[in-house]
């Protein structure tokens, strides 16, 4: 079956055709696009479809809550709507799937070579999956298995409070509680994060505000590179909240099946995840802590399994 399969973020837009079979997908004409080039998902569509065969049934992963039919994306003007894509391109069936739905779906043709592992556990074949990642925000998923298939259930466990464990974290609350009031984890594990918990270690190392503000990457490649004592204790620190919130997460879901970090930061600093912080706070975990050890964990390195878990949610 050929379906059009897509990323709707709020800065590019990825489209392809796929070839789905029963877990499987192969992924053909995948084409970038910048949103800022076009007034509505709808242009881009119609650019893309221009003079290819009519796909059979669609599936778009969305930047936003959706109910599956219609979205308003959280950092882009746009509203999408499935009705008004099938009347456009004739495409009978047209779906809506949350972006990180679309990467748990994908993870059921994800290959070895698409992933590294960081805890090779003891992972049991139909318990339940999750994944998480850091990027604009923080997304979060869990697969169930349901029918003959790994089936995802969308999630904004992004927005559960920040808990800390030490008193250095109590000092990163009380940080981030003077900005926000309530503190979720995306308030750390996100690239804005990522900016604000460097301007934390400054002050927490006694410094004054840097004469500069970093951006995530910035600070990420500076402690890459081993360059900046505070960006390296940015990421360790990071790395260790992450680790902390992931195994809660996988305790909430049980998720023997594997918890899988995915997205654009996690790939990058895969070097500082393999240092220990991250799977230090993963076990930390009392009581679990051996549970908690018998717990897969690896990260995602293949960049289109939302498109390819896309493309699976259209057929199922």
């Amino acid at each position: 079956m050929i379906v059009l399969t897509g990323d709707i973020g709020g800065t590019n837009t990825r489209l392809a055709l796929a070839d789905v079979a029963i877990n499987r997908v192969r992924l053909r004409e995948v084409e970038r696009f910048r949103n800022a080039d076009a007034h509505t998902l709808d242009d881009l569509l119609r650019r893309f479809l221009d003079g290819k065969a009519r796909p059979q049934a669609a599936c778009l992963a969305v930047a936003g809550p959706t109910d599956g039919r219609r979205v308003k994306l959280t950092n882009l003007d746009w509203v999408i709507d499935s009705e008004i894509i099938a009347a456009d391109t004739g495409i009978g069936k047209v779906r809506l799937i949350n972006d990180f739905a679309a990467v748990g779906y994908g993870l059921a043709v994800l290959e070895e070579r698409g992933r590294v592992v960081l805890q090779a556990g003891e992972p049991v074949e139909l318990a339940p999956r999750l994944a998480l990642g850091p990027g604009t925000g923080l997304g979060v998923v869990q697969t169930a298995w349901f029918e003959g298939r790994h089936r995802a259930i969308a999630s904004e466990g992004g927005h559960i409070s920040f808990a800390p464990t030490d008193t250095q974290q109590d000092r990163l609350l009380a940080f981030l509680r003077a900005i926000y009031g309530r503190v979720s984890v995306e308030r750390i594990l996100s690239g804005p994060g990522l900016a604000q918990l460097y301007r934390f270690c400054w002050q927490d190392a006694g410094l004054p505000d840097p004469p500069k503000a970093r951006t995530a990457e910035q600070v990420t490649d500076a402690a890459l590179a081993g360059e900046d004592p505070v960006a390296v204790a940015t990421l360790k620190l990071f790395c260790r909240i992450f680790g902390q919130t992931a195994g809660d997460l996988a305790l909430v879901a049980q998720s023997q099946g594997g918890v899988y970090l995915a997205g654009g930061i996690a790939p990058k600093i895969l070097p500082l995840l393999e240092q220990g912080d991250f799977l230090a706070g993963f076990r930390d975990k009392g009581r679990f802590t051996d549970w908690m050890q018998r717990v897969p964990v690896y990260v995602v390195l293949d960049e289109a399994v939302g498109l390819k878990g896309a493309a699976l949610a259209a057929v199922a």
